[in-house]
């Protein structure tokens, strides 16, 4: 996807740990023409912990920001939709493990995630939402963040209209998101934790992550996160109906 977005003025960026606001830096750098940057914090309802890493990261940001490219960074948008996360994550778990032969709630979680800002790229006719997802972290890759993943993300977004960019998609390495930091970056990326870390990791905790079908994609994530997407866009909230009425659809 072309990170390059022409005569806009605002961007949407999420905000938790390094790679996100790496992310934001390097989109800003490739964007001249975007001049304010709109954070945004979406709840999960999995997480604990100190916020103060993200108010930290925020801080950072909004300094780097005005210093390298003279943008402004905006106050913090939060955002949560509990009835949302689980109609994806929660209350079809075992459909969706029996269909595909395995499952893990981390797709859909970040699916949520990037749904969670299509108001708020809509309302303010965003450029784009900025992710810091990235496909491998060294020679490690998590499930939620696999090509597959990514392009399904950005799919759905563009059904309503939003233009989802990853900028450091291809940073393997960590070094790259270090050297796009700065020598400012405090170091570290204190962020909240989830209750569901390493769900699919077997009892010896180095097993690898599952491969999750192109079919879970294709028939599941894709038609579902659409409807949602239109869902959100338009103010409807029947998102378990929406998610069931998608699973039906990839057995017809």
């Amino acid at each position: 996807m072309d990170e390059t977005i022409s005569k806009t003025t605002i961007a949407i960026a999420e905000i938790s740990g390094a790679d996100s606001i790496a992310a934001a830096l390097r989109f800003c750098e490739l964007n001249p023409e975007v001049h304010t940057i709109l954070p945004s914090y979406v709840h999960t309802g999995t997480e604990f912990g100190d916020f103060g890493g993200i108010k930290g990261n925020l801080a950072f940001l909004g300094e780097e920001l005005q210093t390298r490219f003279g943008v402004e960074l905006l106050p913090l948008k939060e955002s949560g939709k509990p009835r949302l996360w689980a109609a994806l994550n929660g209350r079809f778990g075992s459909v969706l493990a029996e269909r595909y032969g395995t499952w893990v709630p981390c797709v859909g979680c970040h699916l949520y995630l990037h749904l969670m800002r299509v108001h708020l790229a809509r309302t303010t006719r965003a450029a784009a939402v900025i992710s810091g997802e990235r496909e491998w972290h060294g020679d490690r890759q998590k499930p939620n963040q696999v090509a597959l993943a990514l392009d399904a993300y950005a799919a759905v977004l563009a059904s309503v209209g939003v233009e989802l960019v990853y900028p450091v998609r291809d940073a393997a390495d960590g070094t790259q998101i270090d050297e796009i930091l700065g020598e400012r970056w405090p170091g570290g990326s204190p962020q909240l934790e989830c209750v569901l870390s390493g769900n699919y990791r077997g009892l010896g905790g180095g097993e690898a992550a599952p491969t999750l079908p192109s079919a879970f994609f294709d028939e599941f994530l894709i038609p579902a996160g659409t409807m949602l997407a239109d869902a959100v866009a338009n103010g409807r909230a029947n998102y378990d109906d929406i998610v069931a009425s998608a699973l039906r659809g990839a057995t017809a």
